[in-house]
């Protein structure tokens, strides 16, 4: 069972890593190009998203400290630090 975990987990961890390298190609492409991706504006549903949890208060704000503190624990595996940045 907890080989299946390990499975799931690093399944996870790999798809975030795809989306968040699509999210920062597609807003860089946004940018230099001056349009939207695919038809999708990148830009905009990241500040829907921002503006969203900022029209909630104190619970966007939570919620945005989550998923931050998410985000960033992937940097440290283990022991093993890949970045100087992490709590050892």
């Amino acid at each position: 069972m907890e080989k299946v975990f390990k499975m799931v987990t690093g399944f996870v961890a790999m798809m975030t890593n795809l989306f968040l390298a699509m999210m920062s190609f597609g807003v860089m492409a946004e940018v230099l190009f001056g349009s939207p991706v695919m038809g999708m504006s990148v830009i905009g549903n990241v500040m829907d998203v921002i503006s969203a949890l900022g029209s909630n208060g104190v619970v966007g704000i939570i919620a945005l400290v989550v998923l931050y503190q998410l985000l960033d624990s992937r940097c440290c595996k283990g022991n093993v630090c890949e970045k100087d940045t992490c709590k050892k």
